[in-house]
């Protein structure tokens, strides 16, 4: 158990920079099928992904199948191939959004005990999470494919709570997506903190208190002076 200083995080496009982390990926994908694929530059691979992706909450299939269609092969991949490249080497491509790990140390270094709650298979954001080096900084890491529910379910965040000895209207939920991260923390007890920039907020819904453009806000929000 830890002390009642509790920030927790999502992880896809809070902790991580998707734009980015898709473009390290088709520099990847560009080289290990430069023997498959025909005139093609990195630019061209980004748009095609983002133009379908939808931030990571397109089905992969929908993704795999835009590239095939859509790239210039010279020799074209199955989509199973495709699909292997991706779990593979997707992960390893991550890149942390601009100051999350200055933003990370600092809440330690200031007494705050912290956690990740996620979307997504545990495999994938388990290697996510490796890449971004920032395990040991956390308490908890809580990944929907272990729990059974996703995010907003209540039980996710339950199950997070449980990690730390802290009543659920103490503990901070740092996220970009609106009803998955800001509408299902609160929903929980928990107090959200909304990272604006990704998803817009939904027309008739309040919008939440606490809002910031950059994880560098993180501390002054949650231990304002």
């Amino acid at each position: 158990m830890t002390s009642c200083k509790v920030v927790l995080f999502d992880l896809d496009d809070t902790l991580t920079d998707r734009s980015e982390s898709v473009l390290h990926y088709a520099s990847r994908l560009l080289r290990d099928f430069s023997g498959r694929i025909g005139a093609v530059q990195v630019p061209e691979i980004v748009d095609v992904i983002a133009s379908v992706d939808e931030r990571g909450y397109a089905p992969r299939e929908q993704v795999f199948s835009a590239l095939l269609s859509r790239i210039a092969w010279s020799e074209r991949p199955e989509i199973t191939d495709l699909a292997e490249h991706w779990a593979s080497f997707f992960p390893l491509d991550t890149a942390p959004r601009e100051g999350a790990i200055p933003a990370l140390e600092l809440l330690r270094v200031n007494g705050f005990a912290l956690g990740i709650v996620t979307n997504g298979p545990v495999t994938m954001q388990e290697r996510k999470i490796a890449c971004l080096g920032v395990a040991n900084l956390m308490t908890a890491i809580v990944v929907s494919g272990a729990v059974g529910v996703h995010k907003p379910h209540p039980r996710i965040f339950e199950v997070a709570r449980g990690h730390f000895d802290c009543a659920s209207d103490r503990i901070w939920f740092v996220g970009d997506h609106p009803r998955n991260d800001i509408l299902g923390a609160a929903a929980a007890g928990f107090t959200p903190v909304w990272l604006r920039g990704t998803h817009p907020w939904p027309e008739g819904v309040p919008p939440p208190r606490h809002q910031i453009d950059s994880l560098a806000e993180v501390l002054p929000t949650v231990c304002p002076q």
